[in-house]
């Protein structure tokens, strides 16, 4: 897997969530396009840094819009965002022991099976509840 490019089917119809979405995937391809080898240690460290920071970032911006648009299913959504962190967790334990195969097979699962079907399926249940409006 090379990379992910951003389309329609990803958009949630929230402008600033989306733009949010679509730097997460900018970070996910930086990590893929990187490289997974010793000798870009410090190179993945920077993204992986800035993918935990920013996910915080984000989640705490997509949980004050729902909850600010009365979407029922936010304590849900929370959990899920608790697990994402956690495989982000998952993916700086692979890297600070040196399992670079591990690192490569997690960022791929992340990224494919929960990021992009959490935005598809999950993240697209919220789209009703604000006509695209952002977080005050």
């Amino acid at each position: 897997m090379d990379h992910v490019a951003w389309d329609e089917t990803m958009s949630v119809g929230v402008a600033i969530l989306d733009d949010d979405h679509k730097k997460l995937l900018d970070m996910f391809n930086g990590l893929l396009r990187t490289g997974i080898t010793a000798g870009n240690r410090d190179d993945l460290c920077a993204l992986l840094g800035s993918l935990r920071a920013y996910t915080t970032v984000h989640f705490a911006r997509e949980e004050e819009w729902m909850e600010s648009h009365g979407f029922p299913e936010l304590p849900a959504h929370k959990a899920a965002h608790r697990y994402f962190v956690e495989e982000v967790e998952k993916l700086h334990r692979d890297f600070e022991g040196s399992n670079t195969t591990m690192l490569r097979v997690d960022l791929i699962l992340l990224l494919k099976e929960w990021f992009i079907e959490h935005i598809q399926h999950v993240d697209a249940q919220y789209r009703p509840y604000g006509g695209g409006t952002a977080p005050h």
